[in-house]
């Protein structure tokens, strides 16, 4: 006989009735997995129809992320197994729908004729879970982090039990067993009584308690706990058990120590300081007043603290001190006035400083400088501004510690060094603005010494600014007498010493100029003799080996002359003349030289977008800066290189010149030589303007280019700096500000010599005090054709001429003699002989004398020391009234 149940109707009615009232999904598929059978939970939640479901493939009506595991679990359950599995669907951002189901196999006999499946919704239940964890693992991980625990205790067996929590408060092992005797035994006993009397009050009388105790935990160690405990009763009403919390505020009970001890030392510090200390609230309520501020204000402490502004000091409502206070309060900036209080017959500072909380009030007694200031400046108007420049107001105020923590730091000081108070209090004063301790602790030392101390002291601020400070410190004592804090006002000097520096710098400038002007006139009146000597017997001899030697003693000369210049237009600075100059022609012209004068083994390479660009200068000048530049670069690769000439425009703005203050705001014309040589140190970049300084071996090196090139291109309007790395190169840059207008000019090429001209017979009148140059002039002037005769200094010149003895036909004079030097000489004759041509000699020599001796009755200058050919090519050329051209100047 058939069983009923291998008929698929007979088997979807019986299941249906079975599962129709069912709360949760209940279905029932055959072994196609078709539904056969769906209670009123399903068809309400799939949204379908009873004729809809029957006879569908179960899979396709259920939601389509559920198919793949419904699928895996049906096939178990179609082959025997009981399968049970959770669906979990994400429906949003926040929330999720959690489904438990399970899914029988129903047999006839030992075969499966069909699944029945029940699906029951848990989200709620899932979510309550999981809030529940979240929360005991959020009250954990607070226990933890706040130092707090749980405890309690059964009021029959009086067994203590701890969370872990409380177990690491008390350094107990989570395994360890807990003895409440050994533990209370371990307490002091003031803290072993206070717990035994409250624990059991609260076991047998019901109270709760709260307690604060110093306790000895099991390690030794020692914790500041509180400790709370409440009784819990039974249903009879009687207390069955005493559950608590215990905290571990040893680390904030040591911070409000440290405030309170902090507060003590700054009020302290307020009530010692020499000038008067005052706070008002927002509404304008006095809550503070230092014993110099009663005192200044006649008020005791009743009269003051606790009472308005207002109340306080009525005649002052609508003055300028209260305009003054209300401006600081509006705008948060500190405000001062200086104001004079008739009913005391004295003068006050006040700075309002605008606090959190109201206003900090810094009252002076400025009677005796104001009294002061009036009697002496009556008449002038501005002294009031510069007196409120020199009022502590604008000073920063820093009260340290003997720890030298910061404990007060006012407005000024984070004006001053950009730290705010809340960053710099508690902060050591050395790691915020010393760099070097070193006078820092001089400083230190001396205050404890003495209660004071004042002086300038090398500080920085937060953006890594240097600064110097007029600093004054006063020791503040404690109530026994005892050093606790010290006091410190600093006002910035940083500018005025710069200043100072600077004018130092200029006196030793002029002095140096002094020195070398003085140097130079002996120096070449030694050298001018030589130079035409060797030159006079260099014409002489026709042997090789005595004309090399000549050749190199006239090398020398030339040399030593050619320093001599360098340190008069480093010290008196270099004039010239001021044409148009194409750099695009400079830069042709470096580039021969360079390719010239530099070894093989260096190569050099240029490029510029400057085609048209032009400056307004000297060309000869500005070229050998430029060949300074490219020498210095040959001598930084001894083993050969490359030298990178480089020229551009750029444009120099304010912020630029901030960082160089030898740049001003403009258009410049830029040029670049840059080497691949052993580069320079940063101590050696620093002084490499200076002169005399070289790292050059002793003779090959004076120190003068750099410092010469620098004051020749600071002439001419432009700047020079200097980029260099050890081991990496160096880059030398000048700028020279764009020409607007004016002649375009090449630099002068360097001809060879030419011909000396001879004369005809003329008579030549040489005047100087130098025995010896007035000999080899003689000599050289009579060997090309000329008569000589001599004169010792102005006024034995003026004597020959005045006795008419001699038909003079030019006078080539010194300037600087004894008796009578050529200027007053050369006046004379301009005055009284103006037929007479004079050319000037001087050992005084700098660019621009030419045009200076024009007017004085001089017809030329030669600078010495000056070779044959420029001496005789001069004198010739005076003789024939050729003009000078003032724009152009000899050089050896």
């Amino acid at each position: 006989m058939t069983s009923p149940l291998r008929d698929p109707a007979v088997l979807a009615a019986v299941l249906d009735s079975a599962i129709a009232d069912l709360a949760d999904i209940a279905f029932v598929v055959d072994i196609e997995g078709t539904v056969i059978a769906a209670n009123k939970t399903l068809l309400a939640r799939s949204g379908l129809s009873r004729d809809d479901a029957m006879g569908q493939s179960f899979l396709d009506i259920i939601h389509g992320e559920d198919r793949t595991i419904t699928s895996e679990h049906l096939n178990r359950a179609l082959q025997g197994e009981v399968a049970a599995f959770r669906i979990v669907r994400t429906l949003n951002e926040e929330a999720q729908y959690v489904s438990d189901v399970t899914l029988h196999p129903v047999r006839d006999g030992d075969d499966v004729v069909a699944v029945l499946g029940t699906a029951r919704d848990v989200t709620e239940a899932v979510t309550v879970a999981r809030e529940r964890e979240s929360a005991e693992e959020l009250l954990q991980i607070a226990g933890r982090m706040a130092g707090f625990g749980g405890w309690s205790m059964d009021a029959n067996d009086r067994v203590l039990r701890l969370s872990d929590e409380a177990r690491t408060i008390l350094a107990i092992a989570p395994d360890a067993e807990i003895v409440l005797g050994a533990l209370l035994d371990a307490q002091p006993s003031r803290t072993r009584d206070e717990l035994r009397g409250a624990m059991r009050e609260c076991l047998e009388e019901g109270r709760g308690f709260d307690l604060q105790l110093n306790i000895v935990t099991i390690t030794g160690s020692q914790v500041v706990a509180r400790i709370l405990g409440r009784p819990e009763r039974d249903h009879t009403g009687a207390v069955a058990r005493a559950l608590g919390a215990i905290w571990d505020v040893t680390e904030v009970e040591a911070e409000k120590a440290k405030l309170v001890e902090l507060e003590e030392r700054l009020t302290i510090a307020l009530n010692t300081i020499s000038d008067g200390i005052m706070f008002l609230d927002r509404d304008w309520i006095f809550t503070f007043a230092n014993p110099r501020a009663l005192e200044l204000t006649g008020k005791s402490e009743a009269e003051l603290l606790g009472k308005s502004y207002w109340e306080a000091f009525p005649e002052s409502e609508g003055s300028e001190w209260e305009q003054t206070y209300r401006r600081a309060l509006e705008t948060g900036a500190r405000q001062q006035v200086r104001s004079l209080d008739e009913n005391r017959d004295t003068w006050f500072d006040i700075t309002a400083y605008p606090t959190a909380s109201g206003l900090a009030l810094y009252v002076r007694d400025v009677t005796e400088d104001e009294l002061t200031r009036q009697r002496m400046v009556a008449n002038q108007r501005r002294l009031s501004d510069q007196a409120r420049l020199l009022d502590a107001s604008r000073d920063s105020m820093i009260v340290r510690g003997l720890d030298h923590r910061v404990q007060y730091w006012n407005r000024a000081a984070t004006e001053l060094y950009g730290w705010d108070a809340g960053e710099a209090i508690g902060q050591p004063i050395t790691a915020l603005i010393f760099d070097d301790t070193t006078a820092f602790d001089n400083a230190t030392a001396a205050v404890l010494r003495d209660g004071f101390w004042s002086g300038a002291l090398e500080q920085r601020a937060r953006d890594g600014r240097s600064l110097v400070v007029d600093s004054r410190w006063q020791l503040v004592l404690d109530e026994s007498g005892e050093p606790s804090a010290i006091f410190a006002v600093n006002s910035d000097i940083t500018e005025q010493r710069k200043a100072e520096e600077a004018r130092l710098r200029a006196q030793r400038m002029e002095s140096l100029g002094t020195l070398a002007g003085g140097i130079a006139h002996d120096l070449n009146n030694v050298l001018t003799p030589i130079l035409m000597s060797v030159q006079l017997l260099t014409r002489r001899t026709h042997d090789t080996d005595e004309r090399q030697i000549l050749d190199g003693m006239e090398a020398a000369v030339k040399r030593g002359a050619d320093m001599i210049r360098q340190v008069l237009a480093f010290a008196r600075g270099v004039e010239g003349r001021r044409i148009r100059v194409s750099v695009s022609d400079l830069l042709d012209d470096l580039i021969v030289y360079a390719r010239n004068a530099l070894p093989k083994e260096i190569t050099v390479t240029i490029e510029h977008d400057v085609a048209d660009g032009d400056t307004m200068g000297d060309p000869t000048q500005l070229l050998q800066v430029l060949i300074n530049l490219v020498t210095n670069a040959k001598d930084a690769m001894p083993e050969g290189g490359q030298v990178r000439i480089r020229a551009s425009r750029v444009s120099i703005d304010e912020q630029y010149r901030s960082v160089s203050h030898s740049a001003s705001p403009g258009e410049y014309l830029t040029i670049e030589v840059e080497d691949d040589g052993f580069g320079m140190p940063p101590d050696v970049v620093a002084k490499v303007f200076e002169p005399f300084f070289t790292t050059k071996e002793p003779g090959r090196g004076t120190g003068l280019g750099l410092a010469s090139s620098l004051a020749i291109v600071r002439s001419h309007g432009g700047f020079m700096q200097v980029y260099s790395e050890e081991g990496n190169g160096t880059k030398f840059q000048v700028a020279l500000p764009v020409a607007e207008g004016g002649e375009v000019s090449r630099p002068p090429e360097i001809a060879g010599e030419e011909r000396a001209p001879r004369g005809g017979g003329e008579l030549i009148l040489v005047v100087d005090d130098e025995p010896m140059i007035v000999k080899v002039t003689t000599q050289t002037l009579e060997s090309h054709g000329y008569r000589v005769v001599t004169a010792r200094n102005g006024q034995e010149a003026i004597d020959l001429v005045d006795r008419g003895d001699h038909d003079i036909d030019l006078v080539l004079t010194d300037m600087m003699m004894p008796v009578m030097d050529g200027a007053a000489a050369s006046a004379y004759l301009e005055h009284h002989r103006p037929e007479i041509p004079i050319v000037a000699m001087s050992g005084l020599n700098s660019h621009g004398s030419a045009k200076r001796a024009v007017g004085m009755g001089i017809a030329r200058f030669l600078p010495k020391p000056f070779t044959t050919s420029l001496l005789l090519t001069t004198v010739a050329e005076t003789l024939r009234g050729i003009p000078l051209d003032l724009e152009q100047e000899h050089e050896l």
